[in-house]
């Protein structure tokens, strides 16, 4: 009785991790650069034996329920034109690298970039952009130009060139803020004058979030239901 009790709450801890997931998918559909987030769980019968015992909701319930976590979903959002010339976007495989006042490094597709009061070259929160030295990009001037391969050019001079990262293992810091592992250059091209818009998707989501609430809502009544039949168990044998 109990070991059914544990895994219908493994069942319902999984769909509530579920829900947080989507429900942030579904708060940051107009956020610019966004990623969505994926979930996906795994239960395993009685009898099936012993899995990964860090990868158990409740231990006492032997394993028979285990999450994977999540994945981002890295899919092209939506091109945006604002003619902004310091708006950019990427078409195809690759990150902006950014990097805060304390030198660490993060990755977004966020592209929508201004020049701060020393001319540098920042996200809205006022992160720097780097090059493809890893240096931070300062722009003095107007006529700005950026060409597909990420250089940028200042009244026809060249004076830097955006790096496009290729990053794996990437996990979300805040709204379009990344962190990964960089494993060299990205193929993706700079799109001047654009923003690439969230991935997510309003309908799937909200697809997902009743989907997900109607199987939290059969492992709770579940739960109720052993915890009748326990009672009228004790009942039973206090009457016998």
């Amino acid at each position: 009785m109990f070991r059914g009790v544990y895994v219908a709450m493994t069942g319902a801890v999984l769909r509530s991790r579920e829900m947080d997931i989507v429900t942030n998918n579904l708060a940051n559909v107009n956020t610019t650069g966004f990623k969505r987030s994926s979930f996906s769980s795994r239960m395993y019968p009685v009898l099936e034996g012993i899995a990964e015992p860090q990868k158990v909701v409740y231990k006492d319930a032997r394993a028979m329920a285990t999450f994977t976590n999540y994945k981002i979903d890295t899919m092209q959002g939506a091109i945006k034109t604002t003619n902004n010339p310091l708006d950019l976007a990427i078409s195809g495989e690759g990150f902006f690298t950014i990097e805060d006042n304390k030198g660490q490094r993060f990755f977004t597709r966020n592209g929508n970039f201004t020049r701060n009061k020393d001319g540098f070259l920042v996200t809205q929160s006022g992160n720097y952009v780097l090059d493809r030295a890893n240096q931070r990009i300062n722009i003095q001037g107007n006529g700005i130009n950026i060409s597909p391969d990420g250089n940028v050019y200042v009244e026809q001079n060249l004076v830097a060139q955006i790096k496009v990262a290729k990053v794996e293992n990437i996990e979300h810091v805040s709204d379009s803020l990344f962190s990964g592992s960089e494993v060299g250059l990205g193929n993706g091209q700079v799109m001047q004058g654009a923003l690439e818009m969230s991935n997510t998707n309003p309908i799937r989501e909200m697809v997902g979030i009743i989907t997900a609430l109607k199987q939290y809502e059969t492992a709770q009544k579940v739960i109720q239901s052993f915890d009748d039949l326990a009672k009228r168990t004790v009942s039973d044998i206090v009457k016998a």
